[in-house]
């Protein structure tokens, strides 16, 4: 009887070449592909500077509103106390 030494070898070194064959088709990528890629990473970039800068716009009317409010409600509590009416804040 032969040994299967040899069968196992050659499956052993079939499967082999089917992993580098499939490692080499995995390691090319299309050029065009990876233009692709690199545009949408530019576009998703841009637009997340202008929503950082809307944010920003957001957070400095927020500022200034609050600032406004509190100055009425300053001249809202003096009012209030000139007139002898009770304010609450």
């Amino acid at each position: 009887m032969r040994p299967s030494r040899p069968i196992a070898t050659v499956a052993l070194l079939s499967l082999l070449a089917i992993g580098a064959a499939g490692a080499l088709g995995a390691c090319y990528t299309d050029p065009n592909e990876q233009l692709d890629e690199m545009q949408r990473t530019l576009d998703l970039t841009s637009t997340l500077d202008e929503l950082h800068a809307k944010t920003s716009e957001i957070l400095i009317t927020m500022d200034s509103l609050r600032a406004v409010v509190a100055k009425q409600d300053t001249a809202i509590a003096a009012l209030a106390n000139l007139a002898g009416v009770r304010y609450v804040r």
